[in-house]
């Protein structure tokens, strides 16, 4: 019978049990694994950039427009709100919760030179999406090459 040879792991100490190092690399890498409680969350975003603006794009599900703040202050564009848990139903009916609920709060900086006066924030499917020009002098221009 061919014997089961395995590879040292660097990341278990000897006794076969999970390292502390290896356990922060398995929740960063795997997702934890852990229950969501109430309080706090950050919900996903992504930020584009064209030649024209920034679009950002923020996972909201569950929560209602109403309850999302947008602001816009020194080149901060900050999104806040609360999604709440469900209101007909108690915590202890539920046998396992994985979903965040609380509030949350992204705030991303933006260049100097955008046009805070014309942002649009459009919320569709529980995805927020806000469009944030860049001013004209901000633009890339074209310039023509003359010949004389």
């Amino acid at each position: 019978m061919a014997s089961m040879m395995s590879r040292p792991n660097p990341l278990r100490d000897p006794t076969g049990f999970s390292t502390e190092v290896e356990r922060m690399f398995r929740d960063v890498f795997e997702g934890s694994r852990a229950p969501a409680t109430a309080g706090a969350f950050a919900p996903a975003l992504d930020v584009e950039e064209t030649e024209d603006g920034f679009t950002l794009f923020i996972e909201l599900p569950g929560v209602a427009a109403e309850d999302v703040e947008i602001t816009l202050e020194e080149n901060v564009l900050t999104v806040s709100g609360e999604r709440v848990f469900y209101a007909d139903k108690e915590p202890s009916e539920f046998r396992r919760v994985e979903r965040s609920f609380g509030r949350f709060h992204r705030a991303v900086r933006l260049p100097d030179r955008v046009d805070g006066e014309h942002v649009q924030a459009d919320y569709r499917d529980g995805l927020l999406t806000i469009t944030v020009p860049k001013a004209e002098e901000a633009k890339p221009r074209r310039i023509e090459v003359r010949t004389s």
